[in-house]
């Protein structure tokens, strides 16, 4: 018989824990938004947060032009010579006709191209025949059809970004319409992080009996790597407090945030809360979510402190719902909501009471219908269930059992399936 695999990852609710939005929220009150800018090239500035408003120093379009290739006309000629014109001359973008549409006259006119100021609509050139030297124009016309206005898409003065605004290619493409080439922007957050344990080993050497890979500092690479900051690695730190201490006083030094991994739980070896407490504060260190109860979030002087778990996923879930958001309010963003979405679950799903969860699943559509199901076993270990999964199925503290069918919560990894 087929031995059935359980999950190894027993997390027992703890009542003294933390619930999830509290943290949150904890984490946000007590961090203050680092209020240092500098001015950068637009083409450095995506995914970097704007300081200072910006404001529209010219229209968007700034002149009126054709939103296709056509024939630019005055409505109101073209019925007095019955939808009969001649071609007078060419709109080329960039090379315009400047004069105004005489009696009985037609231009023709390219995509983005200047209308004379006296035409008000423009017809597609597949609408129209030619009949020797007149052209013939359908009668079905609407006024100001296929015109672009100036200020059409920015008026001059408008705000187009305030302080706090990310910019991403959207952003990059409205400031070079308005003829911007440097951007004020706030300064990137910077990060210093390490992993704690005797029985990490850095990749390229060999295991001894006992030892593991610590992967945790790549995690960590690839996640602050799609971030606007600045990051160290601090590589890694034996379970010894004085190394500790030492290490995360020199972190403090020149810091906005210090990450560890590992060494927060209740073990004997679990120095992490100690050594915060001696060269800092600690503001909580349990959490009422599973993957990553045991988070630590403190301060060292100038610098916030987050302890993650040792587990990877752990690690990985606690970095994306608590040291995201502490980044995000260091650059004086707006609050982000989690985008969450229903879908039905092709799994039976059990969970305790009293704390959050989040499950790696897939996402996927049939038959128009959104459905969600776990990529195998949760424990916090399980790093292949990251790897496979392309959501997190959301289970809130109140929810207990979910049936085969169900409608739940998830939060999709990105808007690509």
């Amino acid at each position: 018989m087929k031995e059935i695999i359980k999950n190894s990852c027993i997390n027992e609710f703890d009542p003294n824990a933390l619930e999830e939005i509290q943290a949150i929220n904890k984490i946000i009150k007590v961090i203050k938004p680092n209020k240092s800018s500098e001015k950068v090239n637009i083409k450095d500035a995506l995914h970097r947060t704007i300081s200072s408003s910006v404001r529209a120093s010219i229209n968007v379009p700034s002149f009126k032009n054709s939103a296709m290739d056509g024939y630019a006309i005055n409505l109101h000629d073209l019925k007095l010579n019955k939808f009969k014109l001649s071609e007078i001359g060419v709109s080329f973008a960039g090379k315009p006709f400047r004069s105004s549409l005489r009696k009985g006259g037609t231009v023709r006119v390219m995509t983005g191209a200047l209308i004379p100021k006296n035409a008000d609509a423009v017809i597609m050139k597949e609408m129209v025949s030619k009949e020797g030297i007149y052209i013939n124009f359908p009668q079905n016309i609407k006024k100001n059809q296929n015109i672009r206005f100036a200020g059409e898409d920015i008026k001059k003065g408008e705000t187009v970004f305030k302080q706090g605004d990310e910019l991403d290619f959207s952003g990059l493409s409205i400031l070079s319409s308005l003829g911007i080439e440097y951007v004020d922007v706030f300064c990137k957050p910077k990060v210093s992080y390490f992993s704690s344990g005797d029985e990490l080993v850095a990749t390229g050497k060999k295991l001894q009996q006992g030892q593991i890979y610590d992967s945790n500092r790549y995690l960590l690479h690839g996640l602050l790597k799609d971030l606007p900051v600045v990051f160290t690695d601090l590589g890694i730190v034996k379970d010894k407090k004085l190394h500790l201490v030492n290490k995360l006083r020199r972190a403090s030094e020149k810091s906005d945030i210090i990450i560890t991994t590992g060494g927060v739980s209740v073990g004997d070896a679990d120095y992490i809360k100690d050594a915060l407490n001696e060269v800092g504060s600690v503001g909580f260190w349990k959490i009422a979510i599973k993957p990553g109860r045991p988070l630590a979030f403190g301060k060292i002087n100038d610098s916030y402190f987050f302890g993650l778990p040792g587990n990877p996923v752990s690690a990985a879930v606690t970095f994306q719902l608590f040291v995201i958001p502490a980044i995000n309010r260091l650059l004086s963003q707006k609050r982000k909501k989690m985008i969450l979405i229903k879908a039905i679950s092709k799994n039976k799903l059990k969970k305790k009471p009293g704390r959050t969860e989040y499950k790696r699943a897939i996402l996927s559509t049939i038959n128009n219908k959104t459905y969600v199901e776990t990529t195998g076993l949760q424990g916090s270990n399980i790093m292949m269930s990251m790897l496979k999964a392309n959501c997190y199925i959301r289970l809130s503290a109140d929810i207990s059992n979910v049936s085969k069918g169900d409608i739940v919560e998830i939060i999709p990894f990105s808007t690509k399936f």
